[in-house]
């Protein structure tokens, strides 16, 4: 799944982008060349995905700094890095990735023009290889990030604090991110008479309009002008209010309830609800044309009982759709791919491509059908793509690679590290001289026998040419 939307055309931004950006660095005469960029090369699509299958495995295995994982010391060796590729290497790739041309100067003062080209590309893969279920929500995340930035945002609600703000639409149910946008500034559209909220949600709301989707906000989002403009293109819409909110029932705010009371009114096909929780909640809908309260249980955690307690309909609904953001925000918050980066873009990417591995796994676990039943975890599933990754590509030949520490062990021993030996097939009760079907030659299809097979492996082979073929080729 991780390759329809990880496709060769992003690969291949990213590669003439960051070879490009190289040359312009390395042709000015003013800038003082590091030790480790003096023998540049131009990358390519196949390097540039090992690349990502490192940055992948480092969010899996987690080490206090990027050198530890090129490191010969036995107690913390990780031999995957150095069989890849070697850690200046590494550190090339990652001073050079870049994503846009810094040559054009016409960029229409986006803040984002170095990442324009990236944004474009996941916003219209997330949305068209996957059409979303009915319930789907609307909600900000915060990517951590406290150096300087002019957009940086702080909120105390959140986890992070300070950060860059992402507006997300989700599907409810499993937290596939269908469209986002950064937060740069000012979000009101400066051509129209419309709020911010109202901007940000129309704009956001474009993948799924006309499609009768049921659509759940916070009450920063919510007005009854809103509310009426998604009605206009056939899109339900629940969510919580805040009563001085304009066209608002004034009746609502004065009126005094008791515990677990509710009264509603209802306008246009708009109902708005005002119920009394251990606070005042309003709610509005145009899915729902009555309010019902329905018995629910409610555990109580002290003494390990539960309790019955009635709800409006509305607020169950609003609920269980809620929980698209939470979702992906818990997942990407234990795997996460951003290391520390001066440069934001860099950072803001490397998030980006953890929402894109967790959109993969979504798409994933929905083709083969992996429920609650049948877990199947974010975890392992990125540890698959990235032996995906470096299985299928063909690294570069480079001048200096690092080998598994053997100590002092002549080389004529190194071979014990991988254990593959040919030997004569054992004989059987039926035959004593056996002989099979060589299993490279069968796969070309060749009916050839050999009595020889591997030692570990226990697969009947030719030697030396079949032998060789199946153990240093995947498609052998």
């Amino acid at each position: 799944m991780v390759n329809e939307i990880l496709t060769e055309d992003f690969w291949q931004i990213i590669v003439t982008e960051t070879n490009r950006y190289a040359s312009q660095i390395l042709r000015n005469d003013t800038h003082k060349l590091k030790k480790y960029e003096d023998n540049w090369r131009d990358t390519n699509v196949d390097e540039m995905k090992a690349y990502f299958a490192l940055c992948i495995l480092m969010s899996q295995v987690k080490k206090n700094n990027i050198q530890s994982y090129w490191s010969k010391r036995g107690i913390i060796e990780t031999p995957i890095f150095r069989k890849t590729m070697p850690f200046w290497r590494f550190a090339q790739l990652s001073r050079f990735l870049h994503f846009t041309n810094n040559d054009v100067e016409d960029n229409n003062n986006d803040r984002l023009w170095k990442l324009r080209s990236v944004i474009d590309y996941f916003n219209e893969k997330f949305k068209t290889i996957y059409t979303p279920e009915e319930k789907v929500s609307l909600d900000e995340s915060l990517m951590k990030y406290t150096g300087r930035m002019a957009y940086k945002q702080y909120n105390p609600s959140k986890r992070a604090r300070f950060g860059v703000k992402f507006y997300k639409l989700y599907e409810s149910k499993s937290g596939y991110c269908i469209q986002f946008k950064i937060y740069t500034g000012q979000d009101r559209n400066k051509n129209a008479d419309t709020s911010a909220s109202e901007s940000v949600t129309m704009f956001m709301c474009t993948p799924i309009s006309g499609y009768g989707h049921t659509l759940f906000l916070d009450n920063w989002y919510s007005s009854p002008s809103l509310f009426a403009k998604l009605q206009s293109i056939k899109t339900n819409a629940i969510g919580t209010a805040r009563c001085n909110r304009k066209n608002m029932p004034k009746e609502l705010a004065s009126a005094k309830l008791k515990q677990s009371d509710v009264i509603s009114r209802s306008s246009n096909g708009i109902l708005v609800a005002k119920w009394k929780d251990k606070k005042d909640i309003y709610i509005m809908s145009t899915k729902h044309s009555k309010i019902e309260m329905i018995e629910v249980e409610k555990k109580r955690w002290k003494n390990n009982n539960n309790d019955t307690v009635t709800k409006p309909n509305i607020v169950l609904e609003y609920n269980h759709g809620m929980g698209g953001v939470d979702l992906q925000d818990s997942y990407l918050s234990s795997f996460s791919l951003m290391r520390k980066y001066i440069k934001s873009y860099k950072k803001i990417f490397f998030y980006l491509a953890d929402v894109a591995l967790f959109n993969s796994y979504v798409l994933f676990c929905k083709k083969m059908d992996i429920g609650k039943s049948k877990k199947f975890s974010f975890s392992k599933f990125r540890l698959d793509v990235a032996e995906q990754l470096l299985q299928a590509v063909c690294i570069p030949d480079y001048e200096k690679r690092g080998t598994m520490s053997v100590g002092s062990t002549p080389d004529r021993l190194e071979a014990k590290q991988w254990r593959h030996f040919p030997r004569n097939i054992p004989p059987t009760n039926a035959k004593q001289n056996p002989r099979r079907r060589c299993r490279v030659c069968t796969k070309h299809k060749q009916r050839s026998e050999t009595v020889w097979e591997c030692k570990k492996c226990l697969v009947p082979l030719h030697i030396p040419h079949c032998f060789e073929r199946y153990h240093t080729l995947h498609d052998y």
